[in-house]
């Protein structure tokens, strides 16, 4: 059981206000995520600094999202005019409760769930945490509630002191970070905004999410970047009496499947740190009913992790990938002289859109009853390969939802190298109390951060909107925004462990105790580094 009479009286505020939010089970797509965002903005708008200037605190929507989710935005400004601001940036929706078991009744209300979780079977690791007294469990404490109340109390003590303050600090809380960040993606034009209409110069970026690498203090440089490739491979269809008269698509997909998922050649590398390959998270045939026809078409889609890849490298990489595979498939019925194809969704767009005469034609024809942003424009693309007459064999290539670009900090600039001094501040005041601050390149947990910037060059970008079957309609990014802001990101948050399982919890001491002020320190120690820098 967890034992908070350790915690000072800064961290038991923090804790105390953790608890409110857990209560609230802003579950990713659920009516409490809209909860989660009054009760935050409820409470800042209590303060002075916000009465009297209400347009630094506010709502922004996500658009064409159907839950109506908004995010909320506090500028808390010095009191003396300046462009200078730090972000904070927090989710406050967390995943299902689903694998929490016996204990579903009790995942949001942390005291009990950690009193009554020693009953269970749990992994040795986390049964010795309990133990300890020194972690508390429950869903949401870790990932991110704990970091939220922090974002919170860090925002307050600012307000309160912004006389002696010389930088703005910017809080950030966003939903859906659980799935396809329709509000940090939505928040990339007010970013854009205040930095064009005001001049807001971004110093950083500090999510404060929790560390999972490390069983102690961590902080994190950069952030990993996803794509999803979309494969729809079409063969021919004809009786299963009639096997070599045809190409069986699901054929395809399986030499297509066995060269990518796992593969060594999928795998990133930066440094001593090494990402996770390609990984299959949908194959199936697009039939909606038994038959003894040879499938004709069959989607397949990937979890792509990218550190240095773009969206156009990466779309190279898979039509080489379904050009072998589809000779693979012709060479083993014995067809290795049939021509195919391999057509980029750009390409199935524009045919069917010639074939309707407009593409505003082709969108506005389609409707689908599916609520998943991958299988809306799985179905709209195979409308469109109808609409076009094209036939197999083929694969056709392209991405769906969610599109997170990679962001890294190769102290290219002031702001990126100020990250890193400030970085050292803490390391240095840390190493005092006898602890070590883990310096890692790359959070390799999907983030917000994402969106904080894109590195790569401009045309990097557009093979993504081009091959992306229902971009801007339901999913999309403002990308000229986007290409605007570069903003350093960094992790540095709470310690947590198994995020997303049963075990879920936070470590208490460091997290409450001591975090407050290193995260102060580190925020100052930016502030200090552009002022020394200014100043020569």
């Amino acid at each position: 059981m967890s034992s908070t009479d350790k915690i000072n009286e800064t961290g038991r505020r923090i804790y105390d206000l953790m608890l409110e939010l857990v209560a609230i089970p802003s579950v990713t797509g659920s009516e409490q995520e809209n909860e989660c965002a009054r009760f935050i903005h409820d409470r800042l708008s209590r303060w002075d600094c916000f009465r009297q200037n209400a347009s630094d605190l506010g709502f922004v929507e996500a658009p064409d999202d159907p839950c109506g989710r908004r995010s909320v935005y506090a500028l808390a400004r010095a009191a003396r005019p300046t462009k200078k601001t730090v972000i904070l940036l927090g989710h406050f929706d967390v995943v299902d409760v689903d694998v929490c078991g016996p204990l579903r009744p009790w995942a949001f209300d942390p005291e009990e769930y950690t009193r009554r979780i020693g009953a269970l079977d749990i992994p040795e690791e986390a049964r010795e945490d309990l133990n300890s007294g020194n972690w508390l469990f429950g869903r949401g404490v870790s990932d991110m509630k704990a970091g939220v109340a922090l974002m919170l109390h860090l925002l307050e003590e600012h307000a309160a002191g912004s006389a002696g303050a010389d930088f703005n600090l910017m809080g950030l809380f966003v939903p859906d970070e659980e799935g396809d960040s329709v509000g940090m993606r939505s928040a990339i034009s007010l970013l854009a905004g205040l930095q064009e209409k005001e001049g807001l110069d971004f110093l950083a970026c500090v999510n404060v999410e929790p560390v999972f690498e490390s069983s102690g203090p961590a902080v994190y440089y950069g952030t990993i970047g996803k794509i999803m490739p979309l494969f729809l491979c079409v063969g021919r269809e004809t009786h299963v009496g009639e096997y070599y008269e045809g190409l069986n698509s699901t054929l395809v997909a399986s030499f297509l499947n066995a060269s990518l998922d796992g593969a060594s050649d999928t795998v990133e590398r930066r440094g001593e740190q090494v990402f996770q390959p390609w990984a299959c998270l949908r194959l199936r045939d697009l039939r909606d009913r038994y038959a003894v026809t040879l499938p004709e078409r069959t989607v397949l889609y990937y979890n792509c992790l990218t550190v240095e890849k773009t969206p156009a490298s990466v779309l190279e990489f898979m039509k080489e990938k379904a050009a072998a595979a589809m000779r693979d498939a012709l060479s083993r019925v014995g067809h290795g002289d049939w021509a195919f194809r391999v057509l980029a969704v750009e390409e199935v767009l524009d045919r069917a859109a010639a074939a309707l005469g407009s593409k505003e034609r082709l969108f506005a024809e389609f409707s689908t009853p599916e609520t998943d942003a991958r299988e809306r424009n799985i179905a709209f693309l195979s409308r469109a390969l109808d609409l076009a007459g094209e036939k197999g064999p083929l694969v056709v290539v392209g991405f769906l939802p969610p599109f997170y670009p990679p962001r890294t900090n190769e102290g290219r600039n002031l702001h990126e190298r100020a990250v890193r001094v400030a970085a050292s501040a803490v390391r240095s005041e840390l190493s005092k109390r006898g602890l070590e601050l883990k310096e890692v390149e790359i959070f390799q947990g999907i983030t917000d951060l994402s969106y904080t910037g894109f590195e790569g060059r401009p045309g990097d970008l557009a093979p993504l909107a081009a091959n992306f079957p229902l971009w801007d309609r339901g999913y999309g990014l403002p990308l000229p925004d986007l290409r605007k802001i570069d903003i350093p990101p960094v992790v540095l948050g709470p310690i947590g462990k198994d995020a997303h399982k049963i075990t879920e919890r936070v470590e208490l001491d460091y997290s409450f105790n001591l975090l407050p002020s290193m995260l102060k320190l580190f925020i100052s120690s930016i502030v200090r580094c552009h002022c020394r820098a200014n100043a020569d």
